[in-house]
């Protein structure tokens, strides 16, 4: 036991810390989130949820140390990670033209009828 003098304060009780430490295999594991993140603006929002919801899957699995899990929800965010980028920028190329052309027909439909 240790004995204490007067003058000096007891001894503060740090309480052990458990830091995460992945394990090697599930370290090399993407989860691309910030595609997926990119992607919420890309997809017009709710299409670009789905993305996000399994890269926050992968990565919650990647804390657990489940593999295989993490490597299932990886390959889904990426594949829907690449339908919501192309069916995203196919649909915003659609809205410019839809606009462009919406905005032709209004002036010439108001430059006809002064």
């Amino acid at each position: 036991m240790a004995t204490y003098t007067a003058n000096a304060p007891p001894p503060v009780y740090i309480p052990p810390q458990h830091q995460f430490i992945p394990a090697p295999v599930a370290r090399n594991i993407r989860d691309w989130l910030p595609w997926s993140i990119i992607n919420l603006f890309i997809g017009w929002g709710l299409i670009g949820f789905i993305p996000l919801i399994f890269s926050i899957i992968c990565r919650s699995n990647k804390r657990k140390n489940d593999v295989e899990g993490a490597r299932s929800m990886s390959t889904l965010a990426l594949v829907f990670n690449i339908i919501v980028t192309i069916g995203g920028i196919l649909a915003w190329i659609g809205f410019i033209i839809w606009i462009v052309f919406y905005v032709r027909t209004l002036n010439s439909i108001l430059s006809e009828n002064p």
